[in-house]
Parts: C-alpha cells; sequence; structure tokens
C-alpha cells in the first residue's frame, strides 16, 4: 500500500481474515490519493467506503446483499447484524447508555457522510456546475468519519468476544 498521508486509517490487521478485501482496498487507495487533492474525490469515495464495508460486513455473516438498498438501510442492517445497532445491543458493556449513544453516533455518521455527498460535495453524481466551498479540511471531515465506522465494523466482525458472536 502506497504511504499514507496524516490521518485515519484501517489498519491492515482489519482486513485480514476478510474473504474478500478488495473493495475496500480499493476505496482506501483512492482516498489516500484524493484526500488532500481532490476533496469531492475523497468525499464520494468516503461513501463508497462505508457502502463497501457494509457489503463485506453482511456477507461475511451469510446476509443477502440487496444491490438496490440504499445506505441509510445498509448502515442499519450491517449494525445489526453485528449487535452494533443501538436498538439491538446485548447486555454488558456494548450494552451501556454511553456505547448505544456512541452506536447511534457512528450511525449518524456515515449517513451523514452519504448525504454530503449525494448534496453535490462529492463524486458520484454529475453537478451542472462548479462545486464550490470543498477544502481539504473537508475531505479529511468526511474520510475520517468513514473510516471511524469501518474500523468499528470490521474489528466487531473480527472479535472473538463481539455482541454478534453471542446471539
Amino acid at each position: 500500500m502506497e504511504a499514507q498521508p496524516r490521518g485515519a486509517w484501517l489498519e491492515e490487521s482489519s482486513l485480514a481474515g476478510l474473504t474478500n478485501p478488495v473493495a475496500i482496498q480499493e476505496q482506501l487507495l483512492r482516498l489516500n490519493r484524493a484526500v488532500n487533492d481532490d476533496p469531492a474525490l475523497a468525499i464520494g469515495s468516503s461513501k463508497e467506503l462505508i457502502e463497501s464495508t457494509a457489503k463485506v460486513v453482511l456477507i461475511e455473516r451469510g446476509h443477502v446483499v440487496d444491490d438496490r438498498a440504499d445506505l441509510p438501510a445498509l448502515v442499519k442492517e450491517a449494525q445489526h447484524a453485528l449487535g452494533l445497532h443501538p436498538s439491538s445491543v446485548t447486555p454488558g458493556p456494548d450494552g451501556t447508555d454511553a456505547i448505544k449513544k456512541i452506536l447511534g453516533g457512528v450511525s449518524s455518521i456515515a449517513i451523514g457522510v452519504a448525504e454530503l455527498r449525494n448534496r453535490g460535495y462529492g463524486t458520484g453524481h454529475g453537478p451542472a456546475g462548479a462545486r464550490t466551498g470543498l477544502s481539504e479540511r473537508h475531505a479529511h471531515l468526511a474520510v475520517n468519519a468513514a473510516v471511524t465506522w469501518c474500523q468499528l465494523m470490521l474489528d466487531t466482525l473480527k472479535d472473538p468476544a463481539a455482541p454478534w458472536r453471542n446471539s
């Protein structure tokens, strides 16, 4: 993998053991190239990273992925599949009010990245005019938000004591 710019990036160990991590790796490489020079591409690719991660998690858990599902539905389904949706957490540390708030927050973060992209600030939809107001800080915000959600999902998928293993 290329040298990574400053900021949060998925740990390589989080991808180890996945049946097919290629889609996630592809998005990470694209983000690595775009984050400092192409905010619109970084925002669009951040949404794609979340989408790819959600699909990989669902496939790894044996779920059928609906290719027509929108990102909020995929985020919710993936979090449920891992016992990480605030409404489905189990007793213990993952069931505390604090963890439930954080889980709700990371869900909102993932959906917020998709909304930013859908409102014309990211690639994936052709704009009618020039994208304005984007800077490197917006790219870093979107990338780091996406990575936070993805890292949680992949770490939980690998964790032998994760909530989904007890259900």
